[in-house]
């Protein structure tokens, strides 16, 4: 029985390949940033960079890791066909707090060109939602992303 499931998990590219040193719930939150960043119909450099760096900051990981990391996050994604297969990683990995950290990274994503599109702030949403993060949650993550930009920009 535990063989015949294993070797589902194999077929089914779970944890084979570079997926498999990586959580789930790593793989989960590099590719709803990679959704955000691509979620204005492609990512520019200022956007990648903030990826990059909260994966290396947030998750703790050197930029190498972080790379492959992101390989990882990428193939899943194109895998996909759908952000529930993610929020629903994220949502049994991560207590609320963390989630709304994760909906204030997707903020850091999106404001990194200083642009909001609106598929950006609907994708947004829509992640909040999946991930049962409440609406004043994810509105006071916005508010601490803008605070931050501002003061930078001082």
């Amino acid at each position: 029985m535990f063989d015949k499931i294993k070797a589902m998990l194999a077929q089914s590219g779970l944890r084979s390949g570079p997926h498999a040193a990586f959580r789930e719930r790593d793989i989960a939150v590099a590719a709803l940033l990679l959704e955000a960043a691509e979620a204005d119909g492609g990512h520019g450099d200022d956007e990648y960079a903030m990826l990059r760096a909260l994966i290396q900051r947030k998750l703790a990981m050197t930029p190498e890791t972080a790379l492959q990391l992101l390989e990882a996050a990428r193939l899943r994604q194109r895998e996909a066909v759908e952000l529930f297969r993610f929020t629903d990683a994220a949502k049994r990995a991560m207590d609320e707090t963390e989630r709304a950290g994760l909906v204030e990274m997707l903020w850091e994503v999106v404001y990194a060109d200083g642009v909001l599109d609106p598929f950006e702030d609907r994708l947004i949403r829509s992640v909040a939602a999946l991930l049962h993060v409440p609406d004043r949650l994810r509105a006071e993550a916005r508010q601490r992303v803008l605070a931050r930009r501002t003061a930078a920009d001082q």
